[in-house]
């Protein structure tokens, strides 16, 4: 029997139990507050706000009031003049007194209606100096008028201002874009308005439903972006590339790793998953792989401060194993509000020695001042394995076309095959998410609290992945210049039955491997009387399928705190000071077993593994902003601080090949006990600054300087890191043609670096129990480094930003060249040292591209819209050099199919594998028996990354219907797929049936240059260049050229009446991964064979890490279709 550790749910339980009184506990706190928020109509002069406003557009100064208050703006007038700059500082003024503060001299006036503010040319100036808005014409109200106004993307926008021209009538809509209106006849004139678009005008004439699509205003939307260190910027200043995500974009179509979505989404990103179902990490590069040795994925950055992302366990070889999980993916994206792609060295420098692979900066939900709203998503999908292996149907257990019983091969004669073998095994997995964000607040204080629950099923039996997700955040206005902002997320996962992937023991390769004429269901039943696995053969590698869905298991549990502090205090108006602290902690409890009897893993009585591990990352900072006007053109704004980062990771456990009590999974039934540690720390203390200068608002240089102390260096442990940018808005400093609304040139430089692991500077040595005196200890054979350095990237970059026709045609064009020296490599040493490698800094790779981010709203009717996004990239790696004594290092892998590696003159992700020798004319090469002849391993393959990726996003509406689309594919790179050559040996393969009887003369000259006139049948071939499990690679390389229809929307915004308790509530179908539109062949044309296409997706890796382009025994690829629904209260 299994035996489950008690404390394991007890504790598990505990800790989801204090979780949840916490929340709820805060809850109970802030329910009176939530309550207290305004419901009635109030004038101008009653409500009262503060607001301390520097050199700012007068549009930003009305969403300003609208932040504090429940007012909405309506314009009246087609453009309000940009270049003109307002300031104020107001502390509890009442919005009347505010708004004749920023209007005065404006040629502008107001009139309240309602809760809507019009701002219309002013006509009469009274002597005290109060501006007055044209009287309102008194009107009767006869005809109702409804409708829907949306944005580019389809998406209603809430709180967008209907008037009646000439008239005090007027309304907003509601939060689902949807408006109803009185007018007085059809002659009516309505006036739509919102803050950042382009205001329209439309006669009623005989209708009465108006639907309208708003166009972004593109010479007044001051779009305010997240950058490093949570800094709030705009946008037009910034001097390097970034690229913006809604956060609603990230949950229309949904997965188990929210990372996966980003596939298509963001220019020069390749994103490539796990193998292991759901709960598997997932790498995300951007602009190129830059270290051999170390990190090559982007840093993960919430509301501001780093969290942990570490992907431990990953597989490393083409043996296999199980991909472990990472930090990202613990990550909600129902309560991501936005983020914003950093990805070159100049956005992220002022992360320093973390910094070298770019960031993705997450900001979340806070809550809102005013009436109490709720956002509820929920969903359910279908996932089914679609790309499975094509199989012969033909020919059965056997080999050279006689039957035999005992064979696991299928190259005996015609006979019945059971073609839905694999298919059958499969389940078709039914996954849920069911999430609710709670939104509320008043002036002093604002909440948000969100739970999202996570039901996954993979497509193996007993794989499942539960997931639940609290978090509360409370932002409060203390005094008039403190605030503070308080955050605390608590995550509770649980794994159950990851498979393992690679080329032994794992799920996959029991599956494929059983003959074609053997019928899997009569070994459902996978075991005897005795316990013993049930099979058709036997063998000392394989085992029935479902004996090791049901007999061996692992359970990965995980319990994580993250919590965020910070206090802001404003000096002066133009100064203040931020404090903040993070601290990320997660425990994990892994539990694997695998029951007496199973091959390779399991010793007598069973094997078991159980450890705990336990992650701490704790950042602290202090930040100084300020800005300040130097004369009348020059504005300069500046950041300074200091901070520290702490790192933990601890591991205990044990582990044993063998229970002296059969299947009772427990380490005090061990028969030898092994026992598991591991302890590392690491800290970082940094100081930092940055400034920024702009001219006139046109042009823009900044700089920025960040010095690390690491614990990981030799003393004196620092390191200073660089970037500097300037910008040029060509559309503010010359006259452009009008069809050009925006152009900007922008350039930067910067130095950033990639940090090392702990204790590379320290002979380590490991204990090992085992010997006469009960255990001995190991030193580690790779020499400590001498004077070891952070890796270094130095990066420049050119870009253009565009935007035509009025923000319709848009261009964001970015050319950069990368630089990474200082690569971490081992140097073979001689024996007589005690050692067999030394740790050095060698090395220089570079990186080199362009991104291209082109959008384009080709429709916009009244009820039909179209936008669209094509998102193309292009890296070029080399490694320049390495170091004068080691020309190629390893990434990972064997040589059972391919090894990845790094040589000089090539890329990084070369792939070295067996292939078939040419002679020096290009003729294929054959032995005396017409068989091929092998080249040496260092034949290169191919390269596993792409030459460039592109993604295509596509959303349309018409009216209250809502269609999206993403195609995304990757042109170039191979991968070698180790399945496929056990397909080949064992004859199981589709290609295989081809000359089976013989007469197969392959084209070639023999080694002594004569033409080939032997022939040979499909066994002896497929069984020469496979060599079972030691495949000669190059023949089982594929094109991982595809693309493929990623993601699809159809939702339906259902109407709601005005005044009902539902503000929106849309019903869509949904589906991911539905098919490819082109997949790549073989590398190799084999002559006398038709092409043969790519059997697997390259999008799946063994694992997360360094270890890239070897498929062996993944799962199948995924497809998903469900259904959601989205309510808004």
């Amino acid at each position: 029997m299994r035996k489950k550790l008690p404390d394991t749910q007890q504790k598990t339980g505990t800790a989801l139990r204090r979780g949840l009184a916490v929340i709820l506990a805060c809850l109970m706190f802030v329910q009176p507050l939530l309550a207290a928020t305004p419901r009635s109509i109030q004038g101008i002069e009653e409500v009262k706000i503060s607001l301390d406003l520097k050199e700012v557009t007068l549009q930003n100064a009305f969403i300003a009031i609208e932040k504090k208050s429940d007012f909405k703006f309506i314009t009246t007038i087609e453009r309000i003049d940009k270049k003109r700059k307002v300031s104020i500082h107001a502390e509890k003024k009442p919005v009347k007194e505010v708004l004749e503060s920023i209007l005065n001299g404006t040629g502008l006036g107001y009139t309240q209606v309602d809760n809507n503010i019009v701002i219309s040319n002013k006509t009469a100036e009274r002597a005290t100096g109060q501006v007055i808005a044209p009287a309102p014409t008194a009107i009767q109200l006869a005809k109702e008028i409804k409708g829907t106004v949306k944005d580019n993307a389809g998406a209603g926008i809430p709180g967008t201002n209907i008037l009646v021209k000439g008239s005090n009538v007027g309304t907003t809509t509601g939060a689902d874009g949807t408006y109803a209106i009185n007018v007085p006849d059809e002659n009516a004139v309505l006036v739509f308005s919102s803050i950042g678009y382009v205001s329209q005008e439309v006669t009623v004439g005989g209708q009465t439903t108006i639907d309208i699509t708003l166009v972004e205003d593109v010479k007044q939307l001051g779009e305010v972006v997240v950058t490093a260190l949570g800094i709030e910027r705009n946008a037009k200043t910034l001097t390097y590339a970034t690229q913006q995500i809604d956060g609603k974009k990230l949950t229309d179509v949904r997965d188990a790793n929210f990372v996966n979505t980003l596939s298509g989404k963001v220019a020069g990103a390749v994103i490539t998953q796990g193998s292991s179902g759901p709960g598997s990490a997932t790498r995300v590069v951007l602009r190129g792989n830059r270290s051999i040795a170390g990190n090559n994925n982007a840093l993960f950055v919430v509301d501001g401060v780093p969290i942990d992302n570490t992907a431990r366990g990953q597989v490393t070889s083409d043996f296999g194993g199980i991909n472990g999980s990472d930090g990202a993916a613990n990550i909600n994206p129902d309560d991501i509000e936005s983020m914003n792609i950093l990805k070159g060295a100049a956005a992220s420098a002022l992360y320093g020695s973390r910094a070298a692979n770019g960031v993705i900066m997450i900001t979340t939900k806070k809550g809102k001042a005013g009436k109490v709203s709720a956002d509820i998503n929920s969903g359910v999908v279908v996932e089914t394995p679609f790309l499975l292996p094509k199989l012969q149907n033909t020919y059965g257990q056997g080999s050279g076309g006689v039957e035999s019983t005992n064979s696991s091969q299928s190259w005996g004669p015609a006979m019945q095959t059971y073609p839905n073998n694999i298919s059958d095994f499969y389940r078709n997995a039914i996954s849920t998410n069911n999430s609710i964000g709670v939104s509320a607040g008043s002036e002093k204080i604002q909440t948000y609290l969100s739970y999202t629950n996570n039901a996954n099923q993979g497509i193996l039996r007993n794989n499942k992945l539960m997931r639940h997700t609290f978090n509360l955040r409370l932002n409060t206005q203390i005094t008039k210049r403190l605030s503070a902002d308080a955050k605390i997320t608590y995550i509770n996962s649980d794994i159950q039955n990851k498979p393992r992937s690679g080329e032994e023991s794992s799920v996959t390769m029991n599956l494929y491997k059983i003959p074609r004429s053997v019928d899997l269901n009569q070994y459902k039943n996978f075991e005897d009387a005795a316990g013993k696995p049930t099979y058709w053969a036997s063998s000392g590698i394989y085992m029935n399928p479902y004996w090791t869905i049901n007999r061996t298991f692992e359970s990965e549990k995980r319990n994580r705190v993250i919590s965020l502090g910070s206090v802001k205090y404003e000096l002066t108006d133009w100064l203040n000071v931020q404090g903040r602290i993070s601290y990320d902690w997660y425990a994990d409890r892994v539990n694997r077993g695998f029951y007496n009897n199973t091959l390779l893993f399991a010793g007598s009585g069973g094997s078991y593994w159980d450890w705990t591990a336990e992650t701490v990352e704790r950042n602290m900072d202090v930040i100084v902003s300020g800005n300040n006007n130097l004369g009348k053109d020059l504005h300069l704004t500046y950041n300074f601080g200091a901070g520290q980062t702490y790192q933990k990771y601890s591991q205990v456990g044990g582990t044993t090949t063998g229970l002296t009590v059969p299947n009772f999974f427990d380490l005090s039934f061990a028969a030898a006990l092994t026992q598991l540690t591991a302890f590392s720390q690491k800290e970082l203390q940094y100081v930092f600054g940055t400034a920024s200068l702009s001219y006139r608002d046109f042009i823009t240089v900044d700089g920025s300087v960040r010095n690390d102390w690491s614990s990981t260096l030799p003393k004196p442990y620092s390191y200073a890191y660089f970037s500097f940018g300037g910008n040029v808005i060509l559309t503010e400093a010359f006259k452009l043609p009008e069809v050009i609304s925006f152009a900007k040139l922008r350039g930067s430089w910067a130095q950033v670096g990639n940090d090392t692991d702990p204790y590379r500077l320290l002979q380590t040595y490991t204990f090992t129990q085992g010997g006469n005196g009960g255990g001995y200890i190991n030193r580690n054979t790779t020499r400590p480094a001498e004077n070891l350095k952070p890796e270094i990237s130095s990066s420049t970059e050119f870009g253009l930003d565009l935007r035509l026709f009025s923000g319709k045609l848009g261009l964001d064009f970015t050319y950069y060249n990368t630089n990474t020296v200082n690569q971490l490599l081992t140097l073979p040493q001689a024996t007589p040292t005690g050692f067999q490698n030394q740790f050095i800094n060698a090395g220089k790779i570079n990186n080199k591209g362009f991104e291209i981010s082109l959008t384009a709203s080709p429709l916009k009717g009244k009820s039909l819209t179209w936008d669209a996004t094509l998102n193309f990239a292009r890296n070029v790696n080399k490694i320049i050099e390495l170091h004068p004594s080691i020309k190629t290092a390893n990434l990972g892998g064997n040589t059972r199919t391919t090894t990845a590696i790094v040589r000089e003159g090539g890329s990084y992700g070369d792939l070295q594998a067996f292939g078939w020798k040419k002679d020096a004319n290009g003729n294929y090469v054959v032995n005396a028996k017409g068989l091929p002849v092998a080249t040496a391993f260092d034949n290169i393959v191919g390269n596993f990354n792409p030459k460039f990726t592109i993604g295509f996003n596509n959303s349309f509406s018409y009216k209250n219907f809502v269609f999206s689309f993403l195609v995304d594919g990757r042109v170039g790179g191979v991968m070698t797929s180790g399945t496929d050559g056990n397909l080949a040996y064992d004859g199981t393969a589709d290609y295989t049936e081809a000359h089976r009887q013989g007469g197969w003369v392959l084209p070639g000259v023999t080694e002594t240059g004569e033409q080939n006139n032997v022939a040979i049948d499909a066994q002896t071939f497929w069984q020469t260049v496979s060599q079972g499990r030691y495949t000669w690679g190059e023949f089982f390389t594929y094109s991982t050229t595809n693309f493929r229809l990623r993601e699809a929307t159809l939702g339906y915004n259902i109407p709601t009446p005005p005044g009902l308790f539902i503000k929106s509530l849309r019903l869509s179908l949904t589906a991911r991964n539905l098919f490819f539109i082109y997949r790549g062949y073989a590398k190799m044309d084999i002559p006398g064979l038709a092409k043969r296409k790519l059997p697997f997706d390259p999008d799946v890796n063994l694992g997360a890490g360094n270890f890239q382009g070897s498929e062996y025994g993944a799962l199948p690829s995924t497809r998903t279709v469900g259904l959601n629904l989205k309510v808004g209260f």
